[in-house]
Formats: structure tokens, C-alpha cells, sequence
């Protein structure tokens, strides 16, 4: 008798280990990026995919070689409207950045392009995507124009396929928005290396 209790405690042990082994939706590969926009006090607008850090500016412009996104809000009616916008160092933004680090004085300004795969992806597809997944690199149509330098206009819900300079192709989700030049952007990343 003592041995049946003894292998249904060593069963019901394992199947808690293994339960608690599945993947969580908060654990480590789940990758939430949280963007200020230029006017934002609190939240650095840069975002170095490789690092998987948010730089302020001043810190961005001492990482150049490494930063992958920058976030900017601009509504100037009638022909630069952008709310809330994901670009890049080499999409040449400028007028919202200033000063002696703003992007366009660097010497090195990655690009990463984007494109909106909606019609090809849904949400439900993007969330169960895992990190590296064979697929990613096929939401990014390298056969169009290569993409946009932006991704702008963003609200909740939207996904976005991009691909950076050192063609590492991904796809962002975004979580929530703030719109205004203190604003921000929440997203979450999943990428192939």
C-alpha cells in the first residue's frame, strides 16, 4: 500500500513539474516594448531590438549602431499627420527631435522598414506565434516596395510585419497608445533571428 502512495505522489509531483514548465504568457519570451514619444519625460523614445532596451535620446545617440525603432508623435494638418509613429534612425524624421543627439546628426541610422500584413495575419495568429518561428520572415514582402519607413497612425490592435538593416525580419502587435507628443506606444515583438 505504502508503495501505490508513494508512485501516485511521484505522478502527481511530476505532473505539477510539468505543468508548471508550460509557457506562460508573461514569461520570457513574450517581449512588451513601451515607447515615449519625443516629448515624453518619462519613457525613452529609442528601442534596440538586439538589446532589447529603451534608450533616451542621449543614450540612443551613444548606441547608435544598435538602435532598431524610434517613436514619435506628429499632427501637423494638412500633410504631415502621423499621431503616434514607429520609424527608424535612417527614415530621415525630420523636425521632431532636437538638439546635438537628435537622430539625423548621427553616424550611423539603421533602417528598418515596415509593411501591415492585416489581411495575411490576425491577432489570434500573431499571439499563437512562438519567438523564432520558421513563419515570421514571411509576413515581410521583400517582392513589393520593401516596405515603408514607417509605421504610423497606430491603434491598438494593429500588427506590423518589419525587417531591420541586419535582415531580421518581425512582427509587432500593438498593445496601447497615447496619442500627443508625450504620448506613447506599447507593443509586443516577436522576431526570427
Amino acid at each position: 500500500m505504502k508503495s501505490i502512495t508513494k508512485i501516485l505522489l511521484l505522478c502527481f509531483t511530476a505532473t505539477l513539474i510539468v505543468a508548471s514548465c508550460k509557457k506562460d504568457d508573461n514569461g520570457p519570451d513574450k517581449i512588451i516594448v513601451k515607447l515615449g514619444a519625443q516629448s515624453n519625460a518619462t519613457i525613452g523614445s529609442f528601442y534596440s531590438l538586439g538589446e532589447n532596451k529603451v534608450y533616451t535620446q542621449e543614450l540612443a545617440a551613444e548606441n547608435q549602431d544598435t538602435i532598431d525603432f524610434l517613436c514619435f508623435y506628429e499632427h501637423a494638418e494638412p500633410n504631415r499627420i502621423n499621431d503616434i509613429t514607429l520609424a527608424s534612425p535612417g527614415a530621415t524624421i525630420t523636425g521632431i527631435f532636437t538638439g546635438t543627439t537628435e537622430p539625423n546628426s548621427w553616424t550611423t541610422k539603421n533602417l528598418t522598414k515596415f509593411q501591415d500584413p492585416s489581411t495575411e495575419i490576425t491577432i489570434e495568429e500573431f499571439d499563437l506565434l512562438d519567438q523564432n518561428d520558421a513563419t515570421i520572415d514571411s509576413y515581410f514582402d521583400n517582392t513589393v516596395t520593401g516596405g515603408n519607413k514607417k509605421a504610423k497612425l497606430l491603434t491598438a490592435g494593429d500588427i506590423y510585419a518589419f525587417k531591420t538593416c541586419d535582415n531580421i525580419y518581425g512582427l509587432l502587435k500593438v498593445i496601447s497608445v497615447g496619442q500627443n507628443p508625450d504620448g506613447y506606444v506599447e507593443f509586443e515583438v516577436k522576431y526570427k533571428k
